[in-house]
């Protein structure tokens, strides 16, 4: 099944996109599983952002893909339909004209898969599929490539995911779904395995699980004030250190 005009609208909230940019930032997923590839486009977004290196750009990468991570997951939990995730049918494409870097995401054929039967093992294999099959491996060649932590990708990614169910959660116009969607989020933060995410040791999504305080603290420092004109982020651990030094 093919996402409609009126759903590829809503995702488009999450930069799912119809418009193709020729930009030179703008990649086939499927590239990026080469590794000279892989380097190459680091080493492009570090320029676009003017980053202090390779390890800050992998961040900046996996903070935009994480989009890709929250379209998928609205479309399993509000209309129980899996994105499937061919990366070479899906384009990260760039506006050179923006002077931001927030790119969006063309799907070649946007492709549906409708949950039928148990929709507790369709959800595991939605979840495997997402994370251990798609993301899994970009994060770890990153991982490789940049020697950034794992934990920074990771946690850059699981803040979104907390985001976007809480949005969610908080939308009344989603009131029919919403047993749907808290179900969805404490199985994928507290429930899912990690074999699922590629992690078997552990789920990232519960390991930065701080229950619902707000503001909600990182653990790790997602490295965006090492951007031209970043700062830290007012989650940012490294302002709390100063703030407990201060105090001190």
């Amino acid at each position: 099944m093919i996402l409609s005009a009126e759903e590829i609208k809503v995702l488009e909230t999450y930069r799912i996109s119809t418009v193709q940019t020729n930009s030179p930032l703008s990649i086939r997923l499927d590239r990026l599983s080469e590794d000279s590839v892989l380097i190459d486009y680091v080493a492009k977004v570090r320029d676009r952002l003017g980053a202090a290196n390779d390890a800050v750009a992998a961040s900046m990468l996996i903070k935009r893909y994480s989009f890709l991570v929250a379209m998928s997951l609205y479309a399993m939990s509000v209309w129980n339909k899996r994105l499937v995730l061919s990366p070479e049918r899906i384009w990260m494409e760039t506006d050179d004209h923006d002077d931001r870097w927030l790119p969006t995401f063309r799907f070649e054929e946007p492709k549906t898969e409708i949950c039928t039967g148990c929709r507790d093992q369709w959800r595991e294999e939605t979840v495997r599929q997402l994370f251990a099959v798609h993301l899994f491996p970009l994060i770890e060649k990153l991982r490789k490539i940049t020697k950034i932590s794992a934990h920074i990708l990771w946690e850059n990614i699981a803040i979104y995911i907390y985001w976007l169910y809480e949005t969610l959660m908080n939308d009344e116009t989603l009131a029919h779904v919403h047993e749907q969607l808290c179900d969805d989020f404490h199985y994928l933060v507290h429930d899912a395995d990690g074999a699922l995410f590629g992690t078997p040791r552990q789920n990232p999504l519960k390991r930065f699980w701080k229950g619902n305080a707000h503001p909600r603290q990182r653990s790790t420092c997602c490295l965006y004030y090492q951007t031209d004109g970043g700062t830290h982020c007012q989650t940012c651990p490294c302002i709390a250190s100063q703030r407990c030094q201060a105090i001190s």
